[in-house]
């Protein structure tokens, strides 16, 4: 059994689980009463309500923790991230927390491919500017592409997506030099998906409430749909719901010489609780 990697996880529970496991498979007399003696906690049983989730960690524990079990500088710093990462109230604390994970990593290649993927789901720009990119004869230079963009983004910065996709595998240069895409996706743990995703689609919704301001109601359709149904039917409506953007797909990702780059954002959620 290998000693589990804390970088590895984006689940701070998860990584104690698994650590403890470890020292456990070691050495048969290793029990949360002889890590709470190493570590400094009064309880014996601390580290099992930790780990049960039925205790959150503070910066003391999370300092005992990683002396208990033996974390080097780097790891504690990740450690400390992830845990006030997965405590966070809200996404933009959540967010916070993240960008210092990635920066603790140990791997340096780890931190450029963790950053660039973060980057894409974080940016409006970054999927339009895939898009984007491959327009006309797919030679546009980041100056066109960036000011091809609604709102305007500066020339570096198209410049910088352009690198961030082109080292994520999503879009590559063909021997004549246009850009084409691949068909890539990026390639994290379920866990990371899902926060990068919610990330996209948060910063996605944003930008769809500034168009109603942005663009003339014939330049866009922003419409909403309110109704009482039984609970056990939302599976339905998403089953719906995604038929729909399967149609749209064959009906429109195969335009040959597109113009433009849309954005459809469907949303459905319950406003009244239980």
């Amino acid at each position: 059994m290998t000693r589990p990697v804390v970088f590895e996880f984006f689940d701070f529970r998860m990584f104690l689980q698994k650590i403890f496991a470890y020292k456990k498979a070691a050495n048969k007399k290793y029990s949360y009463r002889c890590f709470a003696g190493k570590a400094g906690f009064a309880s014996p049983n601390f580290l099992k309500l930790v780990m049960d989730g039925n205790r959150n960690l503070t910066s003391a524990s999370i300092a005992k923790i990683a002396k208990g079990f033996g974390l080097k500088k780097k790891e504690r710093e990740y450690f400390e991230n992830l845990v006030f990462m997965n405590q966070a109230a809200d996404h933009d604390e959540k967010n916070h927390y993240y960008l210092k994970m990635i920066a603790a990593k140990g791997s340096r290649e780890a931190r450029k491919i963790e950053k660039a993927a973060y980057e894409y789901f974080s940016k409006w720009y970054f999927p339009a500017i895939r898009e984007l990119a491959t327009f006309g004869n797919g030679k546009n230079s980041p100056e066109q592409i960036a000011s091809a963009l609604h709102p305007v983004i500066k020339a570096n910065e198209a410049e910088k997506a352009l690198q961030t996709l082109s080292s994520l595998g999503l879009i590559k240069k063909t021997k004549d030099g246009r850009w084409e895409q691949a068909d890539k996706i990026i390639i994290t743990g379920p866990e990371v998906r899902s926060f990068l995703i919610t990330t996209y689609h948060l910063e996605m919704i944003r930008l769809a409430g500034e168009a109603i301001d942005r663009y003339p109601a014939e330049k866009r359709d922003i419409s909403a749909l309110t109704l009482s149904v039984k609970k056990e039917r939302l599976g339905e409506i998403k089953k719906k719901i995604i038929t729909f953007k399967q149609e749209l797909l064959e009906l429109f990702s195969t335009d040959e010489d597109p113009d433009q780059v849309l954005q459809v954002n469907v949303q459905a959620f319950p406003l009244t609780k239980d």
